[in-house]
């Protein structure tokens, strides 16, 4: 087994809560951000909205999160495409110059 492929135990702390999780080694760094991540949403939102519940500042998270991989996703489906209009427009240039 490839030593990246190693699954072993790490422990998320969110807001005083304690996830102990199973993980490949080779993902390790990937969790340990996405934690520094949720922590840092829920920290910014707790100041701007300082009298919101904290359900309700986990609700905010959750979608400023979904906002993010929805971004990612589109800018995806929009890449291949992106890629054949670059490589059209230098196809387009060459015969111009012709």
């Amino acid at each position: 087994m490839d030593k990246g492929e190693e699954v072993f135990k790490i422990n998320i702390l969110i807001n005083g809560v304690h996830m102990p999780l199973s993980v490949k080694r080779n993902e390790e760094e990937l969790y340990r951000t996405a934690e520094k991540i949720v922590v840092k949403f829920i920290n910014d939102y707790q100041k701007i909205y300082s009298q919101k519940s904290y359900s309700e500042i986990l609700s905010y998270v959750a979608f400023r999160l979904a906002v993010v991989l929805t971004k990612q996703d589109s800018n995806e489906d929009i890449a291949p495409m992106a890629e054949r209009i670059k490589q059209l427009d230098q196809e387009l240039k060459l015969l111009l110059s012709k």
